[in-house]
């Protein structure tokens, strides 16, 4: 039984189960825990959510089942072109270098916005065919691809007066301890089992 258990894809599932049993509070966020960021960040029974991907997957969410269960069909006219030149504004005033100028209240207004149309604009596009549905979400990965390219990621602590060599930034420390407890917790399991096997158990 120890032998089955201590297979390569058995120890890979444990470390995954032992990683996401401590770690997930922190799975869906974005940025640090500092002062500096703090906003960007909604605690929500105990878990960290992203605020900004929070509000666009709500906005999505409820505007991709208002509008499967209110469309009926789709003419070329000019709602069409109003929900198209949204899906527009959409990606201008989400471009990485403009939209971190903005007040956060702005930020939220953007990304329920985006989510709104977003929803809209892909049920709109798979009402006409499933070709122009595809490409549309085609089009979209594309654009975020381009988009994720010019975002800070790693650069958003560049520079920052509170990196110091040697220590662990205070956005990181709880996530650091986190770990701590995955490597603590995964080394006893195995120690645990090694100790069973030798005994021949």
């Amino acid at each position: 039984m120890i032998q089955i258990l201590q297979t390569r894809l058995s120890k890979n599932l444990l470390y995954y189960y032992v990683f996401y049993k401590n770690f997930y509070k922190f799975i869906f966020l974005h940025k640090p825990l500092c002062e500096k960021y703090k906003s960007n960040t909604l605690k929500i029974f105990g878990l960290y959510v992203c605020r900004s991907c929070l509000l666009l997957y709500t906005g999505f969410f409820i505007s991709l089942i208002y509008t499967i269960l209110t469309i009926k069909t789709v003419h070329i006219d000019k709602y069409f072109y109003l929900g198209l030149l949204g899906c527009i504004l959409t990606f201008a005033v989400s471009y990485p270098p403009i939209y971190a100028r903005y007040r956060r209240i702005t930020k939220d207004f953007i990304r329920f916005y985006d989510g709104i149309f977003l929803a809209a604009f892909f049920v709109i596009c798979f009402k006409f065919n499933i070709y122009i549905g595809i490409a549309s979400i085609v089009a979209f990965l594309v654009m975020r691809y381009f988009y994720n390219k010019k975002r800070p990621g790693a650069r958003i602590c560049k520079d920052c007066p509170n990196l110091i060599e040697g220590q662990t930034c205070e956005g990181y420390i709880q996530q650091k301890e986190a770990l701590l407890k995955v490597e603590e917790e995964y080394s006893n399991i195995m120690t645990a089992w090694l100790m069973n096997s030798r005994k021949g158990i």
